[in-house]
């Protein structure tokens, strides 16, 4: 049996269920997933989980709970669970609504070391706002607070879509993409050398994380870095890593968390 004739057949067994439900579900969310849990029913083998109509896994008679990733946040969404026997007779389910909660907020990263090349990187605030576009559909725009009080947009530097993305672009260049991107490299370059121009090679999106390839040109040479961005929840707190890497030599001139045991990225929890 092909996998679309299964789901059809799960569909219509769930449909056909005309018993009153005695089985109970509940939800809870979080931005990018949601956590789901059931009562157990009685001569069930399997439970089958759906995302409206859109089938989802099929989970053995002893599990009872189980987590639906890559959500879109802040985002309403219908599951239900059905209990199925062998032969695949429904014999209960039951529904939850639900509304997926955000990642949007401000997150802080404090320096508890005297490295902070120069006093420039003494702590690091992002703030994150969801967004939408035709092209990539959602995604998070990155906002860094500068020591003067001034927030810059440091991702994406260029609206999807946007022509000028890919092309080359003087460091010293008035533009506010250029702006950005020259405001957030002097705070992380611990080297005497500026580059000379630089472009955005790529970007990749996904529903908790994304990050920027960046090419730049310094003597003569052409490096590459990229600018990870990474949403996550660690003991029921929202927090967003957030690294810089670099190929070849470039890494080393590269600033990173100096703080004992945090390894390379920065570790930001979300403080408002």
């Amino acid at each position: 049996m092909t996998k679309r004739a299964l789901t059809v057949s799960f569909l219509l067994g769930f449909w056909g269920l005309s018993c009153i439900s005695a089985m109970q579900a509940e939800a809870e969310s979080f931005p990018s997933s949601v956590e789901l849990s059931w009562s157990d029913v009685p001569d069930a083998v399997y439970y089958d989980i759906y995302s409206g109509e859109k089938f989802i896994v099929r989970l053995e008679e002893d599990n009872h709970s189980f987590t639906v990733g890559n959500l879109f946040s802040d985002k309403d969404y219908s599951f239900s669970i059905a209990a199925r026997t062998a032969e695949n007779e429904t014999l209960d389910a039951a529904f939850v609504d639900t509304r997926t909660t955000s990642w949007d907020g401000i997150y802080e990263w404090i320096n508890r070391t005297d490295k902070n090349n120069h006093g420039k990187v003494k702590s690091i605030k992002l703030r994150i706002d969801t967004d939408i576009s035709e092209e990539v559909g959602q995604y998070h725009n990155v906002y860094m607070y500068m020591d003067d009080g001034r927030e810059v947009k440091i991702f994406p530097l260029y609206e999807f879509g946007d022509p000028a993305s890919g092309k080359w672009v003087d460091y010293s260049s008035s533009t506010p993409d250029a702006i950005s991107y020259r405001l957030n490299a002097e705070r992380f370059n611990i080297s005497p050398f500026d580059p000379s121009k630089w472009r955005v090679d790529k970007v990749v999106i996904d529903y908790d994380s994304s990050s920027a390839y960046i090419q730049t040109s310094a003597m003569g040479l052409v490096f590459e870095t990229v600018s990870g961005y990474e949403l996550y929840i660690e003991d029921g707190v929202m927090k967003l890593s957030f690294y810089t890497e670099g190929s070849g030599m470039v890494d080393g001139f590269l600033f990173k968390n100096p703080n004992p045991g945090e390894g390379d990225a920065f570790i930001l929890t979300r403080i408002e």
